[in-house]
């Protein structure tokens, strides 16, 4: 029997879905630890201590602090110390990402000549690259994030509002989701860095931009899977397999097309096409397709959401395998999918 012959499609997916992808999550890891420190336990702690306050003051979770001053006693100790957490936050997260910034734009780089080079068979160099003022403006809006949710905190955390323990407790949290939300600027601005040195290096070799999702993209970004454009042209803007979800971004020119979105633009050139096999942007538009079909999807996305877009695929044309489609239109008849996993291969 004749060894399957490897599949160069799959080849390329796997560099830029696998191993490109895992090596940005390892820098955009590496840059929050920095940013965080130890911030989540501080909150870990801020929440026991309070608990054990509060219960002490008025004698159980559910207790009534008829004591106005004790309450506001206790919450004004908690404010303080929400200060004292966010306070350097904001800070030590944009010093993190400024100085790994030009350190993503190469990566970026680097990846481009690793894919060109398998893509092309021909050996490419990096093209060095810096980060834009944009970008390095992005870096700067982390401060933003930080301050809304300690001033929601604050808000929340007015006696005539925290009046019980739950809302004490949900200020709290509300202030914790600052971490959240630094982690998710860190995503989205090491992504932005990542396609700044992709594109430098798409622009220098004279190539097309190709737009890949991730395997487990949402739906918005696995419509955009596989689709090309001119290096200088941007991507339209709005498009999703979900019709609810269309229309709502502006053109662009490259990802990230959200937080935590993790796409990315490679070059193409349709000499790159092997004889005889769809081209890697056939099949990066088919296997999303299939993603869609199958249900595939992070536990975060709305289940909704999914169906709505197999539903729409099998109105516009599959064009995918029977077992496939009649899958997807079983799930779309019975409202959920009947597993909802995320793809461990292409």
């Amino acid at each position: 029997m004749m060894a399957r012959r490897p599949d160069p499609n799959e080849e390329l997916a796997d560099l830029v879905q696998g191993e490109q992808t895992d090596e940005v999550r390892s820098l955009e890891d590496a840059i929050a630890v920095q940013a965080l420190g130890d911030t989540g336990e501080r909150f870990d702690a801020l929440q026991r201590r309070s608990l054990t306050a509060w219960v002490a003051a008025f004698g159980s979770v559910q207790g009534d602090p008829s004591d106005a001053g004790l309450l506001r006693r206790i919450l004004g100790t908690i404010r303080a110390a929400i200060r004292r957490l966010l306070g350097p936050l904001a800070p030590r997260a944009q010093r993190a990402l400024d100085a790994r910034l030009t350190e993503a734009v190469n990566l970026g780089a680097r990846q481009h000549a690793a894919y060109a080079t398998a893509a092309g068979r021909r050996r490419m160099r990096p093209f060095p690259a810096r980060p834009s003022l944009s970008l390095r403006n992005t870096t700067a809006r982390i401060a933003d994030a930080v301050t809304d949710r300690r001033d929601r905190a604050l808000a929340l955390l007015h006696p005539r509002i925290a009046n019980r323990w739950t809302r004490v407790a949900a200020g709290i949290g509300t202030a914790r989701s600052a971490l959240t939300a630094v982690r998710s600027h860190i995503t989205w601005t090491v992504g932005q860095a990542v396609n700044e040195g992709l594109l430098a290096g798409i622009r220098a070799l004279g190539a097309r931009k190709l737009w890949v999702s991730e395997r487990d993209a949402c739906v918005s970004c696995a419509a955009y899977a596989g689709l090309v454009v001119e290096v200088d042209d941007d991507f339209p803007g709005g498009l999703s397999w979900d019709p609810q979800q269309r229309g709502r971004t502006e053109p662009l020119a490259a990802p990230p097309l959200h937080p935590h979105c993790r796409c990315r633009t490679v070059a193409w050139k349709d000499s790159w096409a092997g004889d005889g096999v769809p081209s890697l942007p056939q099949a990066l538009r088919r296997e999303a397709r299939r993603s869609i079909a199958r249900g595939w999807s992070l536990p975060t996305e709305s289940g909704a959401a999914r169906i709505r877009a197999a539903r729409e695929l099998l109105r516009t044309g599959a064009s995918l395998p029977k077992s496939v489609e009649e899958f997807a239109r079983l799930s779309v008849l019975a409202g959920r999918f009947q597993e909802r996993t995320v793809p461990t291969g292409p």
